[in-house]
């Protein structure tokens, strides 16, 4: 795990995005609970932005949305859910799941249409 954030950092109705392990990581607070996910959308691979959180996970490229709490996606742009990482909150501090070797070279095999 690696430190993302000051947990007061990412109010209601908010997310913040950070590159660790060269992957954009999103951390968002919805109805007081906070997720985290990998950030990007598989339809065209845009990656989400800290302005892409509203009620839900908006993609800025083409506009599906994702679910804050899940990641699932609810317009069927996206072939699957926003990847979820595990996140803990310790002594005021976000600390999310640095991603995975597998989620990398997942990541490299989608976007380079294998």
């Amino acid at each position: 795990m690696i430190r993302f954030a000051k947990e007061l950092s990412v109010p209601e109705g908010s997310g913040r995005v950070k590159i660790i392990g060269g992957v954009p990581v999103m951390v968002l607070r919805h109805k007081g609970q906070l997720h985290a996910y990998v950030a990007i959308c598989d339809h065209k691979y845009y990656v989400l932005c800290e302005r892409s959180v509203r009620d839900k996970i908006v993609c800025p490229g083409h506009g599906e949305m994702f679910s804050s709490e899940t990641g699932e996606p609810s317009q069927g742009k996206a072939k699957s859910p926003l990847r979820r990482l595990r996140l803990e909150v310790r002594e005021g501090e976000i600390w999310v799941e640095v991603p995975s070797r597998e989620v990398l070279e997942e990541l490299i095999k989608n976007t380079s249409g294998e």
